[in-house]
């Protein structure tokens, strides 16, 4: 679809460590809300984490790449990674917006476990200010108060976490069942996740 704002759009950041079946059914229920593209965001890494079973940065964007090839309405911005240092939600908008990649008023997908500490987040007022903030239901559910206007999204649950699949991995050797099929080739490929405990 490309990266420009002429599109109804929505951002979905996080690690995708690895990108998982989770995700995909989280971003075509945000397409059902009436956008036409969602933007997957993987964060830069953080230099205090050591690595993830070796899962690197080209790793992740390689995986998101599988994972996305035949998702219609999907792009992945790897800017975060390239900016490289602490990546804080404002900066991301302020560049998207600034570069003409979105509008104002795109969509700002995060999480419902999310949403209690968004006011302490770098920013919060002017980028809720910004976008148009998506919440997202997570497994525990959890009921919050919410200080900004947003759209609840009552999107499918999904019960494991990248975290618990990368267990999975390490412990069974697979995770077939949560992950795209050419993610999971990826991964007994490189042997991502085979030490990993975290």
């Amino acid at each position: 679809m490309g990266l420009c704002g002429t599109v109804k759009t929505a951002l979905l950041g996080g690690s995708f460590n690895p990108v998982h079946n989770g995700h995909l059914a989280l971003a075509a229920d945000v397409l059902k809300l009436g956008y036409q593209r969602i933007i997957f965001i993987p964060a830069a890494r953080s230099p205090l984490k050591k690595s993830l079973g070796g899962a690197s940065d080209k790793d992740r964007i390689a995986m998101l790449e599988l994972a996305l090839k035949d998702f219609d309405g999907a792009d992945i911005w790897d800017g975060e990674i390239r900016r490289g240092g602490a990546s804080y939600s404002i900066d991301t908008v302020r560049e998207l917006i600034s570069t003409g990649i979105i509008n104002r008023g795109s969509g700002l997908i995060i999480g419902d476990d999310l949403a209690r500490g968004f006011s302490s987040w770098k920013n919060a007022d002017e980028l809720a200010s910004l976008v148009d903030i998506i919440l997202a239901r997570r497994l525990p559910e959890i009921k919050v108060d919410f200080p900004y206007s947003c759209r609840r999204l009552e999107n499918r649950l999904w019960p494991y976490s990248s975290t618990e699949i990368r267990k999975e991995i390490a412990e069974r050797g697979n995770s077939v069942r949560f992950l795209p099929a050419e993610v999971a080739d990826y991964i007994e490929r490189n042997a991502l996740y085979a030490d990993t405990t975290t």
